[in-house]
């Protein structure tokens, strides 16, 4: 292995309506490394990835793979040329099993006569899932039925298997943001998979945002900045302070929670849960929430955490207990029955929960406050661009025009647009599930910033952090769920945090 080539890029470009996504991108992957790709939102990594993997083609450049000219023509023809991408947005068929999703465009090995071996696919499906330390996921299951974190295991699953199946020079895994939604517990037991696979002589490219993860893994760590090459640098050459400067241009201020411009919440109550359940996720459950308040809730995924959080937003419906909104008893029906009480949710699966890809950004910003860009019942043209370039200006997205259609935004820019359309329904209180997931480090220091002034303007916030120091950072208090039970409450002023190990105590 060594200096081998495994696979190289040479002067690569992509647009996107006009829009130069990647501008002369030169790569290469050594066989048995990984090789880390940081970059922020929208300078280009994933469309590389998607490029390599044949779900999209570039305008201009060239690729090779084993010293040869590499084209693949879809996700398919990858996978036989000994390629496998798992996606940032998953890219699992959710109405197909588990095993059907893991040997998709695989089943000849499974058909004879025009029959499919079932229990045959089903048993190395576990196999698959066993090698990962995955075996409690059910095979015969639809995805559609498992939540995303575990769909997240299914498709690094499906993806190391093609590696590890494809026999010859070594294959190609594309990670983009695999460990996103993981646990601790499921990010180790990713990293060991990893090593696994190189260790055999195949090559990985590594995208995630947590800086920290990219030195963990990575050999060598490319940075992307405005689609183009900003840097090469060896693991033993950086840390995160280098990483974050020649990302975004600029040293990293060192309050990244801006937990110094952190308000002291008033004193109205304007959410309260009382003995709140909901039957198999959580139970028993009360708090209140007050006016210009942020309340974190920590635990590990199956803590209870995001399904109290769909029952307040109205996505789910709960079996017993009381929500009181500024002291009225409500029970919501739909979102809709939410956002009429002034309460609204940042999703975390935001590309199926919180944009429609195939309309504009001023049509998504707006869809939620309809009331705004209406004139004489009819919605206003001229109100809604305007109401999208107030938000594109001061969030500052990255697009091409606020008629660009929602599907093409990078993962922060996309999570941005969720921010502008949820706050520009003047709500009262705002529920954040994992609002900086796949959002790169200079992206989340501006939502940071964006909590803290909405919250320092009333607006209550309900807050599920993507990691454990985001919720102990930007919480004023904060509960630890475990089993579905609010194990124990913390104060969090700006002077007096609670350190993880006080926290996680409680939550494992």
């Amino acid at each position: 292995m060594g200096d081998e080539i495994m696979f190289s890029v040479r002067n690569l470009g992509k647009s996107y309506e006009g829009n130069a996504v990647l501008r002369n991108i030169d790569m290469e992957i050594r066989r048995g490394e990984i090789v880390g790709l940081i970059g922020e939102n929208g300078a280009g990594k994933s469309t590389l990835q998607k490029i390599i993997a044949g779900v999209e083609q570039a305008d201009s450049g060239s690729m090779e793979m084993h010293g040869k000219p590499y084209l693949a023509r879809n996700s398919v023809d990858a996978n036989r040329k000994g390629v496998g991408m798992v996606f940032q947005e998953q890219s699992l068929i959710k109405n197909l099993s588990v095993s059907q999703n893991i040997f998709l465009g695989r089943e000849k090995n499974y058909s004879k006569l025009g029959l499919v071996d079932w229990p045959a696919m089903n048993r190395d499906a576990r196999s698959v899932l066993a090698a990962i330390g995955a075996s409690d996921i059910p095979v015969e299951k639809r995805v559609l039925d498992l939540d995303f974190a575990t769909r997240q295991m299914v498709e690094i699953a499906k993806v190391l298997d093609i590696a590890g199946g494809v026999s010859g020079q070594g294959s190609l895994v594309l990670m983009d943001e695999p460990t996103s939604v993981l646990g601790d517990d499921d990010i180790k037991r990713l990293f060991v998979e990893l090593g696994k696979i190189k260790a055999a002589g195949n090559s990985v490219i590594f995208v995630s945002h947590r800086l920290e993860e990219i030195l963990e893994v990575s050999d060598r760590i490319y940075i992307f900045k405005d689609g183009a090459n900003a840097g090469l640098v060896d693991k033993a050459a950086a840390d995160e302070a280098i990483l974050y400067e020649k990302m975004v241009g600029r040293s990293t201020t060192g309050a990244y929670f801006k937990t110094e411009i952190q308000s002291v919440p008033g004193e109205e109550v304007v959410l309260a849960a009382k003995a709140l359940g909901q039957l198999g996720t959580f139970k028993d459950v009360s708090f209140e929430l007050r006016r210009g308040e942020v309340l974190g809730i920590c635990g590990v995924v199956g803590s209870g955490k995001e399904a109290l959080c769909s029952v307040l937003c109205g996505d789910e419906s709960s079996d017993s207990g009381e929500i009181f909104v500024k002291g009225v008893k409500r029970r919501f029906a739909s979102p809709d029955r939410a956002l009429r009480r002034r309460i609204v949710c940042v999703p975390m699966e935001r590309r199926d929960e919180g944009i429609v890809g195939i309309l504009s950004l001023a049509e998504n910003i707006s869809m939620s406050n309809y009331g705004a860009v209406k004139k004489n019942g009819f919605i206003s043209s001229r109100l809604q661009n305007a109401l999208a370039r107030k938000w594109v200006d001061e969030l500052e997205i990255k697009c091409s025009g606020i008629e660009e259609h929602a599907e093409y935004l990078s993962g922060g820019n996309a999570q941005k647009v969720v921010f502008a359309r949820v706050i520009s329904c003047q709500a009262d209180i705002l529920i954040l599930n994992h609002p900086t997931r796949g959002v790169d480090v200079g992206a989340k220091e501006e939502i940071y910033a964006l909590i803290r002034k909405i919250s320092a303007e009333g607006v209550a916030v309900l807050l599920l952090g993507d990691t454990l120091d985001e919720c102990i950072g930007l919480s004023s208090r904060i509960l630890v769920m475990k089993d579905g039970f609010v194990q124990k409450e913390f104060d969090a002023p700006a002077e007096r945090k609670p350190s993880q190990v006080d926290i996680v105590q409680y939550m494992l």
